[in-house]
């Protein structure tokens, strides 16, 4: 489970370099590779780049991952919004010495920037001013082994998703096991910060 720190309203995790530094070169790269594979597929192609199990397929999705929420665009726009808001909150939580926290906060911040600049281009007419997240690796296993359920098997194919999806997915297990070292702040951390301010 994730930790609870005695300091974490104290922290200064939000001003580490690590923590931008990561968050600029991850969306950096979320974005080139989106903008690469939407110019050099065609719109119904799939470019095979390991046998037939990775390979590149441009799709625009208008809902969440898995699918869910399709056409429900501007719902999660706020939602990627506050999402966004709270990492780096969240961050700013965060000792500096906390590096593994600080890493993971880092990676859940950049997927969602990466897919939120996507959804905001209906409004500003960044990327192709759909609204719809530009999703492009396709990974795919073939049918279930026998002694797996077809119903329970999702590599046939995996969902197609992005570079931002993958660093939400690490961030999020690493969250998700403890591996992260995350430190949540408590109320008695927060009261403690508040009285250090007022004195």
């Amino acid at each position: 489970m994730p930790e609870v720190s005695s300091t974490g309203a104290r922290g200064v995790g939000f001003r580490d370099r690590m923590f931008w530094g990561m968050v600029i070169t991850l969306v950096i790269i979320d974005l080139l590779t989106k903008s690469w594979a939407f110019e050099s597929l065609g719109e119904r192609e799939i470019r095979w780049v390991a046998g037939s199990w990775l390979g590149l397929q441009r799709l625009l999705n208008p809902g969440g991952v898995f699918g869910i929420a399709q056409g429900a665009t501007e719902i999660l726009t706020v939602i990627r919004m506050f999402a966004v808001g709270l990492l780096i909150w969240l961050a700013s939580c965060q000792a500096r010495s906390n590096r593994r926290g600080v890493f993971t906060l880092g990676l859940l911040t950049s997927g969602a920037i990466g897919n939120l600049y996507d959804n905001l281009g209906r409004v500003t007419g960044w990327a192709d001013g759909s609204g719809h997240v530009r999703d492009f690796i396709r990974f795919d296993l073939g049918s279930a082994p026998g002694w797996i359920p077809e119903q329970l098997w999702l590599f046939d194919p995996w969902p197609i998703f992005n570079f931002a999806d993958s660093c939400i997915t690490v961030g999020f297990l690493l969250l998700l096991s403890g591996a992260g070292s995350v430190e949540w702040p408590t109320s008695e951390s927060s009261s403690k910060a508040n009285t250090e301010r007022s004195a």
